[in-house]
């Protein structure tokens, strides 16, 4: 062999090693990003979540069972006491509009920052001032906001197969929370420990929060590229369909705000039970809640949520229709533990159809729809009160919800697409199969 021919040889040998070479180091790399993007997430990080959505139902209703104790502090009007609600819904808004830029940095800065933010404003509830404490619920609402919305995003996109259920599971802890919060507040005044109360939500806010700083909860990527074929709905869905979701957030906290937070008052008005036992009536409708949402991941959702959330609105009306009826506290009763019974699976429902719908989207689009929420909180009760002046009559203010029930029915025979129906076809080629 000449000498030109071995030299020719050996510059293949070396171009055939450095092609093996950079074959190899990107089949290293790719292994590296594969592994480091299917990190799965702490098993941990959904107990500690779940526990701190428990807190998240104290905050969220606080206001109401302590507001007697802050208008004793300070000598408030009804007036000025009513802005301790308007300052918790400025500051949910104010969450709410803060959490595309939170998770676009991660799920983990968006949770530690909004529980930190419940416990540092539950906490300055204990100030003297009362611009203070006004200050305080903005700060812990801002967080309401932030962790609320966040941890039904966070559950919605990792809970792919059963979104309705791992929803209603989540729910049902804040419902626990918020049927609790009434007699840890009466506990409390009786023992002339308010303050201690506060402290120790706060301090349970914020051990939340640290234990979620040192857990991974950012979903696989992997996992998200897979989803999104499957979905193929972001160009598909509609504008009168997206439409329709958003006036169903809307609609839906509204009324449930519009009848958790009227019927004590209409019950008292009624002189139907002994001493204070009116003031047990909300707690009626959190029972039927949690109930419902306690059910729910026993039913076969995936081809059946449609039909559930109809048939949802449907008892939630009836319960409603009922209470406008009702002369005696046993009747309110049922009438609120129905409606609340037929209220529970909607919320639900509608973050896992937003989530489907629009796919990585959502958290972006989530904070709209979760805007719409709370204002629809803040709005409907506001309305209710205002027709129960005009009329007279607080049984009048009380067909607001009904009407907003009546109204979603509408808006759900409008989305007419496949993600939004029941029945669609199973098998491997159907991309809406989940």
């Amino acid at each position: 062999m000449s000498t030109l021919s071995q030299v020719e040889l050996r510059l293949s040998y070396i171009r055939l090693g450095q092609t093996q070479a950079l074959r190899w180091n990107a089949f290293s790399m790719r292994s590296i990003q594969t592994r480091s993007a299917s990190l799965p997430i702490s098993s941990a990080a959904s107990i500690v979540l779940h526990a701190g959505f428990v807190v998240t139902g104290v905050a969220t209703t606080l206001i109401g069972p302590i507001l007697p104790i802050l208008v004793a502090r300070w000598s408030l009007s009804d007036q000025r006491a009513g802005l301790f609600f308007t300052a918790q819904f400025c500051g949910s808004m104010a969450g709410v509009a803060s959490i595309r830029w939170l998770i676009g940095r991660g799920y983990r800065q968006a949770f530690v920052c909004g529980f930190l933010l419940i416990a540092a404003g539950l906490a300055g509830l204990n100030l003297d001032s009362n611009g203070a404490c006004l200050g305080a619920t903005f700060v812990f609402g801002c967080g309401l906001g932030q962790a609320l919305s966040t941890g039904n995003l966070w559950v919605a996109e990792i809970a792919r197969a059963r979104r309705v259920a791992a929803l209603s599971i989540l729910n049902l802890q804040w419902g626990i929370g918020a049927i609790a919060c009434a007699p840890l507040v009466m506990l409390a005044q009786r023992h002339d420990a308010a303050s201690v109360l506060l402290y120790a939500l706060g301090a349970s806010s914020a051990v939340v929060a640290m234990i979620l700083t040192g857990m991974n909860l950012e979903p696989a990527q992997t996992d998200e590229r897979e989803e999104q074929p499957k979905l193929g709905l972001r160009e598909g869905i509609s504008r009168r369909s997206t439409l329709s979701l958003a006036a169903l957030f809307f609609l839906y906290v509204g009324s449930e705000n519009s009848v958790a937070g009227w019927v004590a008052s209409l019950t008292k008005r009624m002189n139907s039970g002994p001493g204070d036992l009116w003031a047990l009536t909300p707690m009626f409708f959190w029972g039927g809640l949690i109930a419902g949402r306690a059910l729910v991941p026993m039913l076969p959702l995936r081809r059946f949520e449609r039909t559930l959330l109809a048939s949802g609105l449907i008892v939630a009306a009836a319960g409603i229709c009922l209470l406008l009826r009702a002369r005696t506290f046993a009747s309110v009763a049922v009438s609120v533990t129905a409606a609340g019974l037929g209220l529970a699976a909607i919320y639900p429902i509608l973050v896992a159809w937003l989530v489907k719908a629009f796919g990585e989207r959502s958290r972006r689009i989530g904070a709209i729809m979760f805007a719409l929420a709370g204002m629809g909180g803040a709005i409907m009760p506001w309305f209710v009160g205002l027709t129960s002046t005009g009329t007279g009559s607080l049984r009048a203010g009380l067909f607001v919800p009904l009407a907003g029930c009546l109204a979603m029915l509408a808006f759900i025979a409008t989305m007419l697409e496949p993600l939004f129906s029941d029945g669609r076809p199973s098998g491997p080629n159907n991309p809406l199969v989940r």
